[in-house]
């Protein structure tokens, strides 16, 4: 894991307050590699669970615009506009300069993540050498240039741990 990557994260979320604004909105998640302590690369995962997930990721939207947290905002609509290996439901992302890196956070609004978040719990307990194999299969994606579309995070983890 990169370990100042690590560092500049937990200081984005706790200097900008993201959890707690977001959790007005519903209840907020931390997942992905920050979760996992196999980050490698400036991004963030979150699940905001709510029962409006539109509703709720359009208010998210507008009121952090206001705020002038982040450099820049995206909303995407895959409840209208389906996309392969996407959750039908809406995603916002913020993106920021922090610490010499270029950070996103990627926040999905959810009705429901029962799935991803024993997924999460199944993560918490992997080896130290899968660990190992996900953060070098990590960092080989990087160096080839490999987008997160093509081998996704998820993909290294599902290959590496069988699960």
């Amino acid at each position: 894991m990169d370990q100042k990557i690590k560092n500049a994260a937990t200081n984005l979320l706790e200097s900008t307050d993201i959890l707690n604004i977001l959790a007005q909105f519903g209840e907020v998640h931390i997942v992905g590699s920050y979760a996992f302590d196999l980050m490698t690369e400036p991004d963030i995962d979150l699940i905001v669970l709510t029962n409006e997930p539109q509703r709720s990721s359009e208010e998210a939207l507008a009121y952090v615009s206001k705020l002038h947290l982040f450099q820049k905002l995206e909303y995407g609509d895959f409840q209208k506009f389906p996309r392969k290996k996407r959750p039908p439901f809406f995603i916002f992302n913020m993106r920021t300069p922090w610490e010499g890196e270029s950070f996103e956070i990627e926040t999905w609004f959810l009705p429901e993540a029962a799935d991803q978040l024993a997924f999460v719990e199944k993560m918490k307990k992997i080896s130290p050498e899968q660990k190992q194999k996900i953060l070098e299969l990590k960092l080989k994606r990087k160096q080839s240039g490999a987008s997160k579309a093509e081998l996704s995070s998820f993909d290294i983890y599902r290959d590496v741990l069988d699960f």
